[in-house]
């Protein structure tokens, strides 16, 4: 009876879920593991937290699209302004695509 109960309690712990979970502050906890622990844990781990999210942002991608009419734009600031950018640009697109026509027919 003895061994039959130790078996059975056996068999329960062994069926028993496992916690894999990983702790939140995990990876700080490593860090901090790994490093000479020259300061208190909790000041490590703030730093530690802004350090990786400062590394995130850093990492985030840039908008480097050029606006549809960025050389209109950039041709009306060189001129002399004599007409509202609204006309000058129409004007300007106008041009463009009369250089373009003009080109493909030579």
């Amino acid at each position: 009876k003895t061994k039959y109960e130790a078996d059975s309690v056996a068999y329960v712990i062994a069926k028993q879920p496992i916690d894999v979970s990983i702790p939140y502050d995990a990876a700080a906890k490593l860090a901090y593991e790994a490093s000479d622990k020259s300061m208190a844990y909790a000041d490590f781990k703030t730093k530690y937290e802004a350090d990786a999210v400062a590394a995130v942002i850093a990492k985030q991608p840039i908008d480097v699209s050029i606006p549809y009419d960025a050389a209109a734009k950039l041709a009306f600031e060189a001129s002399d302004k004599s007409m509202a950018y609204a006309d000058f640009k129409t004007k300007y697109e106008a041009d463009a695509v009369a250089a373009v026509i003009a080109k493909k027919s030579s």
